[in-house]
C-alpha cells in the first residue's frame, strides 16, 4: 500500500511542471488515488484549465479544478487502463427493455391473448425495432457528447417497466462534475437533437404506409384512448399522411406510435427542470438564476395542466421532490457559449414548443 503511493507521489511530480507556469503550488496531498494540489493562480482558471487537463491526461491524469477560500485546488485522479470486459448488465438490461417494450405494445392491443397466440406479438416486434433506434440515438448523443469532453460517464442502462411502452428510458451514470456551461450545454442538447432524427424519419414512413379503417361504432360501455398531437405531429401528418374519407379513421400503427412517443420523451427530456436535458441547454443558455426561475414556471404550469392529464400532477412531484427544480452549479460559471451553440440551444427551445402536448394520453367514455 506504501509502495503504491509512493509511486502515485512520484507519477504526480511529473504534474508540476504543468501547473508551474499557471499557478504557485503551496502543497500536495494524498487522498486515496487521488493527489490535490493547493495552488495560487496567476491567471483566471478558465484560460488556462483546458489546456492543463489536456496535458494532464497524456501522463494518465484526469483533473477537476475547485476554489477553496481563495486557493484553487487541482484534483488529479489517476486514469486506470480502460477495461475491455463485456459491460454485460448494459446488455441484458438493454435486451430486457426490448423483450418489455414489445410485450407491452402487444399487450395493449390484444390483451393476455398474446401469451397464447405468440404471432399477435408481431406489431410490438414492430414497435419495439421502431423505438429502439429513437432511444439509443438519444442515450448515445449524451454519451458521445460527454467522451469528447473527456468525461467520466458510464454506458446508458435502460429500464425495463411495466408502462405502457415497457420502459421507463435510461440512464448514464456521470462520474464528474460538468466543468463549465459549453460542456454542460454540448452533453445536455445532444441527446435530443440527436434523438429527434429516428423520430422524424420514423413519423414519416409511419404517416405514408398508414392504412385507414371504417371508424367503429361506440357502444355505451367502450371505453377509447387517444394520444396528443402537437403541432409538429399534426404538421407531418398534414403532409405524409393519407386523406381519410368521412366515417373512416388512419389506423394508428406501431411506426407512428413510436414516432410520437419519440416526441413525448424528448418532450419531457427538454422540460426547464433540473438536470433534465432542458436544465442543461437552459442552464448554459441564461444562466443558473434563469434556469431556476424557469423551472419554477414550468412546475407551476404543471400543476395547472395537472386538472386535464393527472400524469402532469406526478412530473411535478417529480420535479420538486427527486429531480429538483434548481440545476448544479458548475465548476466555472464564466465561459459563456459562442454563436454556434447559441443558435443550436434556439432550435431545441424551437422543438420543445413545437413537439409540447398540454394532454399526452387522455380517455374517452363511451
Amino acid at each position: 500500500m506504501e509502495e503504491d503511493k509512493q509511486k502515485l507521489m512520484a507519477s504526480g511530480r511529473m504534474l508540476v511542471p504543468i501547473f508551474a507556469g499557471y499557478a504557485a503550488i503551496e502543497a500536495i496531498y494524498h487522498s486515496g488515488d487521488d493527489l490535490i494540489f493547493k495552488t495560487t493562480p496567476r491567471l483566471p482558471p478558465p484560460i488556462w484549465q483546458d489546456k492543463a487537463s489536456e496535458q494532464a491526461l497524456s501522463l494518465g491524469f484526469k483533473l477537476s479544478f475547485h476554489d477553496d477560500s481563495g486557493s484553487l485546488l487541482i484534483v488529479a485522479k489517476e486514469v486506470k487502463a480502460p477495461s475491455h470486459r463485456i459491460p454485460w448488465l448494459n446488455i441484458l438490461l438493454f435486451a430486457a427493455t426490448v423483450v418489455s417494450m414489445v410485450i407491452a405494445y402487444s399487450f395493449m392491443s390484444h390483451g393476455s391473448g398474446i401469451f397464447k397466440d405468440f404471432s399477435l406479438m408481431v406489431e410490438g416486434v414492430y414497435f419495439a425495432l421502431s423505438l429502439t433506434p429513437i432511444l439509443l440515438f438519444h442515450e448515445f448523443g449524451h454519451y458521445l457528447a460527454a467522451k469528447k469532453h473527456k468525461a467520466n460517464v458510464s454506458l446508458p442502462y435502460f429500464i425495463p417497466a411495466p408502462t405502457i411502452i415497457g420502459t421507463l428510458g435510461a440512464v448514464i451514470k456521470s462520474r464528474s462534475p460538468f466543468r463549465n456551461r459549453r460542456q454542460l450545454f454540448d452533453v445536455g442538447v445532444a441527446g435530443p437533437l440527436a434523438g429527434m432524427i429516428p423520430t422524424l424519419v420514423i413519423l414519416i414512413i409511419g404517416f405514408s404506409t398508414a392504412r385507414v379503417e371504417k371508424i367503429p361504432e361506440m357502444t355505451m360501455d367502450g371505453s377509447f384512448i387517444f394520444i396528443g398531437e402537437s403541432l409538429a405531429f399534426k404538421l407531418l401528418f398534414l403532409i405524409f399522411g393519407p386523406t381519410a374519407p368521412e366515417g373512416y379513421q388512419v389506423v394508428l400503427s406501431p411506426l407512428i406510435f413510436a414516432g410520437w412517443v419519440g416526441m413525448l420523451v424528448t418532450m419531457l427530456n427538454m422540460m426547464p427542470i433540473g438536470q433534465l436535458d432542458g436544465g442543461h441547454v437552459l442552464y448554459a443558455m441564461f444562466g443558473r438564476k434563469w434556469q431556476f426561475r424557469l423551472a419554477l414556471v414550468m412546475f407551476v404550469a404543471m400543476l395547472i395542466m395537472g386538472f386535464w392529464w393527472y400524469g402532469w400532477f406526478l412530473w411535478a412531484f417529480l420535479a420538486a421532490v427527486i429531480i429538483k427544480l434548481r440545476h448544479p452549479a458548475t465548476l466555472d460559471d464564466s465561459i459563456m457559449l459562442d454563436r454556434r451553440r447559441l443558435i443550436f440551444g434556439w432550435l431545441a427551445i424551437v422543438i420543445f414548443v413545437v413537439i409540447f402536448m398540454p394532454v399526452p394520453i387522455g380517455f374517452v367514455e363511451g
